[in-house]
C-alpha cells in the first residue's frame, strides 16, 4: 500500500513543478523587460549621484566659452532620444562622435551678417558615452558662468518624471557685491548678439529681446528667448528672463554698491 501510494504522489508532483517553473521564469522574464526599459533610468540616477559631487566626477574649463567634462561618462548617444534631442550635424572620427548644434537669430538687423550671432553647443562622445560639452562665449550673455555651473550642480537634487521625459531643479544664489558678475551694458549686447528682435518702453525700464531657433528642421533642441530689462538711466542690464534650451532662467543683477543681491535661476529641461 506504501508503495503504490509513494508512486501515485510522484507524477502528482512534476506538473505542480513544472507550473511553479514556468511561473518563475514567467517573473524573471518580467523583471528583465523592466531592467531593459528602465536603463535610462538607471543611468539618469547615476549622473545625479556624480552631479551631487560635481567636482569629483566633472572637469570645468572656462576658456573661451565653457567646456564641461565628464571623468566616468554614463549618458549614452541612444539615451538623448529619450529627451527628444537631435542635433544639426555628426561628426564620427575614430571611437569619437561630436554632435553639432546650431541656433541661429530670429531677426537679421540691415547691415548684420546672421552668421556673426549664431549659437552653437557641441556635444563628444566617445565609444557613444556622452564625455564633454562645449558651450561659446556668447552664450553666456544670457547666462553668467557661475549661475550656469550652479544650475549644472543643481540637478544633482534635480525630480525625474519619467512620464513627462523631464528633470526639473531650480537655484537660489545670494551673492555679495564683490561677487556678482559685471553687469552688461547695451553696448555689450550689441556686440554679442545684435540688434533685438523687439524693444519696448516700460517703467521699470527697457526691455530688449532677442529669439533663436533651431538652424534646421532635424534639429531638435528647444529654442532660445530672452529678455534683457536695462536700467532707464545707466543702460546696464537689470534683469534677464526667458527660455533657454526649454530651462527658464530669472537673473537679477543688482547695482553696484547695492546690498547682497540675488540670482534665481530655474532650470526645467525636457523635451523640446
Amino acid at each position: 500500500m506504501s508503495q503504490p501510494g509513494a508512486r501515485a504522489a510522484a507524477p502528482g508532483a512534476r506538473p505542480g513543478w513544472r507550473r511553479l517553473r514556468r511561473g518563475a521564469l514567467a517573473a524573471a522574464g518580467a523583471a528583465a523587460c523592466l531592467l531593459l526599459g528602465g536603463c535610462i533610468y538607471l543611468r539618469l540616477l547615476e549622473l545625479k549621484h556624480q552631479l551631487a559631487d560635481f567636482d569629483h566626477y566633472f572637469a570645468v574649463d572656462l576658456h573661451d566659452g565653457l567646456k564641461l567634462t565628464c571623468r566616468e561618462p554614463v549618458l549614452l548617444d541612444e539615451d538623448m532620444a529619450f529627451f527628444h534631442l537631435a542635433p544639426e550635424s555628426r561628426q564620427r572620427a575614430g571611437v569619437a562622435e561630436r554632435w553639432h548644434f546650431r541656433w541661429v537669430k530670429a531677426n537679421t538687423a540691415p547691415g548684420e551678417d546672421p552668421r556673426n550671432y549664431e549659437m552653437a553647443v557641441d556635444f563628444i562622445y566617445v565609444n557613444h558615452k556622452l564625455t564633454s560639452v562645449l558651450l561659446p562665449e556668447r552664450f553666456f550673455t544670457f547666462m553668467p558662468k557661475p549661475f550656469f555651473l550652479a544650475m549644472v550642480k543643481a540637478f544633482g537634487q534635480a525630480n525625474v518624471d519619467e512620464a513627462r521625459r523631464t528633470a526639473s531643479a531650480s537655484v537660489h544664489l545670494d551673492l555679495g557685491p564683490d561677487q556678482a558678475p559685471p553687469r552688461l551694458s547695451r553696448a555689450d549686447l550689441t556686440a554679442m548678439l545684435g540688434a533685438p528682435l523687439e524693444t519696448r518702453e516700460t517703467p521699470a525700464g527697457l526691455l530688449w529681446r532677442y529669439r533663436y531657433q533651431a538652424a534646421s528642421r532635424d534639429q531638435h533642441s528647444g529654442w532660445i528667448d530672452v529678455t534683457f530689462m536695462l536700467d532707464p538711466a545707466t543702460h546696464a542690464v537689470r534683469h534677464i528672463h526667458g527660455v533657454v534650451f526649454n530651462g527658464r532662467i530669472d537673473l537679477d543683477f543688482p547695482a553696484p554698491g547695492a546690498q547682497p543681491g540675488s540670482a534665481n535661476p530655474a532650470a526645467h529641461e525636457g523635451r523640446p
